[in-house]
């Protein structure tokens, strides 16, 4: 072993030692927490679920740093630094290594032979295990070196049909983007290999540590095509040192839905488009069923209560029309009801007038099933999937919803078997149902006052907890609330986003963004109403019937300041590789995207036709050399 090696295997297993003994650290301080005695104060019993909330984030963060723990150095004006996954501190309290998201890390990206920052000497480590295999050095003011020779270089290694570890291969260009600001829509848009998805999940990472205090309580979704990519990338972010990071797919974005299964390009272009919009809001309207003359009711006493039209008319009237159905329907009901329990106190010679009067009538009639009956069906309540089941396993429903809206030949094409699965275009419709509906619960009636009241207590004295401590920009109140009880009870961040549907996210990640519909689009708008997203795609290999071929028409509904990058510079393929898919898509009628590979590879021999979905293939190149892209 050189003496290089020799150097960085020693630091290696000196910051493995460092590791292991910060994890022995908050297991013990977890331990502690999680036996001391309470002191029987509310109070003191949120501080403790709030420490322990910390502590388990920071005993999950450092177990995930474990594998390639050190990755990188750099010598420069300010000294020698290593980098890596964590931050980790000596003895002394010096840091001993700085976490690859650190601002002072950022020079180990950026630096170029142009602009070196600084940095006169940068060295890649690469690890197999815990062992220092080969390091890469770039003395950045030697012209005759290329930026990219090391990243390629370490490129060439086997990977294991998960996406690998390129933390310390991120080019400069690919880093701007990372560290790109918070509050904006990032648009990342590069043909095959350049990096896209690398980009925007290191972004994801970025940002958690970067701005904790504001998506920790909020966290992060990121979107992905399919499952099978979900899977591929699943480890990256915990490897991260990020685990509060919800992964779902545009058929699982409402909560109890796993849609996979694709339409056929023909439904889903109408399923996709936005007047299925108005189609469902249509579909809503025409749950309220209000007659319009004077109503009479036959109570159970064989007694007869009525409601004149106006009444009626001035109780829908009365429903503001920001509102949702279901919220709709409680005021609707609660004037309904008034007007039936003035006229039965006009009918029994009561004082109509007193307000106390009607609420004994009120409690009255709301115990009358002849009453409840006839007062829902004005105002029926549905599930949303319900809803959508009906609309698109009815015709004559869906005609009502849909006249004027598509046509007949429209209306059949996207009529569906009653017993066929959702798909993935299906979704963004149960969305749609779930907000103009609102929330609806079939026992809410029954709730009784004092759970709520005990609920508000709850949150004000964990508010007054948290203001007490320094946990504040790792969880909320609510957040906190939520998770109180045993250790196995507590939820992360990530599982209770996953379960809320309405939930509104710190930062949305998008991969794959061109395959989503305008009304796909819609869904991720109401999740992103702080107007943070990474949005990574490439609009020249868009094939969904629906999907983008613009990004500032696809975004209209996300209404954000939108920031563009392109990425031409390609890590994965060979220059041999990208010549001949240029010109297969150049021949299918397709723009040549610009690309510009770093490596050589072998000469492609021929090429063959993959499918890739119900409604998509493409023509992959195959070279000869066993290093062919993957």
């Amino acid at each position: 072993m050189d003496e290089s090696l020799r150097f960085e295997q020693d630091y290696v297993d000196h910051c493995y030692a460092l590791l292991a003994s910060y994890v022995a650290h908050l297991e013990q301080r977890i331990g502690a927490t999680t036996t001391q005695l309470s002191t029987g104060t509310g109070q003191d019993e949120l501080e403790r679920e709030a420490m322990l909330d910390n502590l388990t984030h920071q005993l999950r963060q450092a177990r995930a740093s474990d594998t390639r723990l050190c990755f990188g150095r750099i010598d420069g004006e300010l000294g020698s630094h290593h980098i890596g996954r964590i931050g980790l501190r000596d003895a002394s309290g010096d840091p001993a290594l700085i976490d690859w998201r650190a601002p002072n890390a950022a020079p180990f990206y950026q630096a170029t032979f142009a602009n070196p920052l600084g940095v006169q000497l940068r060295r890649r480590i690469v690890l197999r295990g815990r062992t220092v295999t080969h390091v890469e050095d770039e003395v950045l003011s030697d012209p005759t070196l290329t930026e990219s020779r090391a990243a390629a270089a370490s490129l060439d290694a086997p990977r294991d049909g998960r996406m690998g570890d390129i933390i310390a291969t991120i080019a400069a260009d690919q880093d701007a983007i990372i560290r790109s600001p918070l509050n904006q829509l990032t648009v990342v848009q590069g043909g095959p290999g350049t990096g896209k998805t690398v980009v925007a999940l290191h972004r994801a990472a970025w940002l958690l540590y970067t701005y904790r205090d504001k998506l920790a309580r909020d966290g992060v979704l990121v979107v992905g095509p399919s499952p099978t990519f979900l899977h591929y990338i699943d480890q990256v972010l915990p490897s991260l040192g990020e685990t509060d990071v919800v992964l779902l797919t545009p058929g699982q974005l409402v909560p109890g839905i796993d849609a996979r299964q694709h339409d056929a390009d023909d439904v889903a272009a109408i399923k996709g488009d936005l007047r299925m919009a108005q189609v469902v809001a249509n579909a809503v309207r025409l749950r309220r069923r209000i007659p319009r003359e004077d109503f009479s009711i036959t109570m159970e006493d064989r007694s007869v209560v009525t409601i004149s039209a106006k009444q009626l008319a001035d109780a829908e009237r009365s429903v503001h029309r920001s509102t949702s159905f279901h919220a709709g329907r409680e005021t609707f009901l609660t004037r309904a009801l008034d007007s039936l329990a003035g006229f039965r106190a006009r009918q029994r010679g009561e004082d109509a007038s007193d307000a106390e009067v009607r609420r004994d009538h009120v409690s009255e009639l709301v115990e009358d099933r002849h009453v409840r009956r006839e007062l829902n069906l004005m105002w029926m309540p549905i599930a949303p999937e319900v809803l959508v089941r009906r609309l698109l396993t009815d015709a004559d429903r869906l005609a009502a919803a849909a006249d004027r809206v598509l046509t007949s030949a429209e209306q059949r094409q996207i009529l569906k078997a009653s017993d066929e699965p959702w798909t993935i275009d299906d979704v963004p419709l149960i969305d749609e149902a779930a907000e103009l509906l609102g929330p609806w619960d079939p026992d809410a009636g029954r709730i009784n006052a004092r759970e709520a009241a005990e609920r508000r207590h709850e949150l004000a004295h964990a508010a007054q907890a948290l203001d007490n401590t320094d946990m504040g920009g790792w969880i909320d109140a609510a957040g906190l609330v939520g998770r109180m009880g045993s250790a196995s009870e507590r939820q992360s961040v990530a599982e209770l986003a996953a379960m809320d549907r309405t939930w509104v996210y710190g930062h949305i990640v998008v991969d794959e963004a061109q395959e989503l519909s305008k009304m796909a689009w819609r869904v991720l708008a109401r999740r992103a109403t702080r107007k943070s997203m990474t949005i990574v795609g490439d609009v020249q290999q868009t094939s969904h019937p629906a999907g983008a071929r613009d990004w500032e028409e696809a975004l209209g509904g996300v209404r954000g300041s939108m920031d563009l990058h392109v990425l031409t510079v390609t890590y994965r393929i060979t220059q041999q590789v990208a010549d001949v898919a240029t010109a297969l898509l150049t021949a299918a009628g397709g723009d040549a995207p610009e690309l510009h590979p770093v490596r050589e590879g072998a000469p492609v021999l021929e090429h063959v036709s993959l499918r890739l979905s119900s409604r998509t293939s493409c023509s992959t190149p195959c070279a000869q050399s066993p290093a062919a892209p993957r």
